[in-house]
């Protein structure tokens, strides 16, 4: 651990002197030689010490909350995997613009190939930023595009199987409003219709209470009959108490 501290303060120290030595060119539009070598040199030292940090080292580091080494090491723990070790260098191209220069490093890791950009603001005298990314071959490409491709068109099935689902379920919900529709049709009715049986039975009453009278009337004449006596006060009672239910035998007695 104190051998990872020391490279850092190495690194530090290194790309102080470059910054040093950069401020004395600052009105200068163009970076010489020298200043060139001096930053290409700073970039590569920064890129061979970071890759060979540990998981350990790196937490470690962004635990002292500095903006431009939690930057980098973000950026190298995002790429990390898919570099692996680092190898070389592969080129390096160092551009000026008013007060910041930027390094552009193009390095050879284990898996593939990384550009590493590196800026630095002249005016604050510091590194403001340094940022990974992987180059992916043509072949690399070709594999990504097809997972794409293909991820989406799962997708595309699974909503149409999804839809169809939905849509076959209509046909259920046609069946389920017709059958309460149905019920609800034949319920009705039998509400209206029910105080039919009591005009029935009514109806039935009287019928057979008329019956009734008729046979009294029959057994009353009978009865006069046998007695000599006249039948007419019997014939009267009975066609009263015809005219009080309604009813008009059709004989007479």
């Amino acid at each position: 651990m104190k051998r990872k501290l020391k490279s850092l303060l190495a690194i530090i120290c290194v790309l102080a002197l470059t910054l040093a030595m950069s401020v004395c060119a600052f009105a200068a539009d163009e970076v010489t030689e020298e200043e060139a070598a001096n930053y290409k040199s700073a970039a590569e030292t920064l890129i061979s010490q970071i890759s060979g940090f540990s998981d350990e080292d790196i937490e470690t580091y962004l635990a002292q909350n500095d903006a431009f080494t939690t930057e980098v090491l973000e950026s190298w723990k995002s790429v990390k995997d898919e570099l692996g070790a680092y190898s070389s260098i592969v080129s390096q191209e160092v551009e000026k613009d008013g007060e910041q220069v930027t390094v552009s490093t193009v390095a050879q890791f284990e898996k593939a190939k990384a550009d590493v950009a590196l800026t630095l603001d002249l005016s604050k005298q510091a590194y403001t930023s340094m940022t990974y990314s992987v180059q992916y071959s043509l072949a690399d490409n070709m594999q990504r595009a097809g997972m794409n491709t293909l991820m989406g068109i799962g997708i595309v099935f699974l909503m149409l199987v999804f839809l169809s689902f939905v849509i076959g379920l209509f046909k259920y919900i046609d069946k389920i409003q017709n059958a309460g529709k149905k019920k609800a049709a034949e319920e009705a009715p039998k509400e209206e219709e029910a105080p039919a049986p009591a005009i029935a039975q009514s109806e039935a009453a009287d019928e057979d209470f008329a019956d009734d009278l008729e046979l009294v009337a029959v057994i009353s004449a009978a009865i006069a009959a046998y007695e000599n006596t006249s039948g007419d006060k019997f014939c009267l009672s009975v066609q009263s108490r015809n005219q009080i239910n309604g009813t008009e035998p059709d004989r007479r007695i």
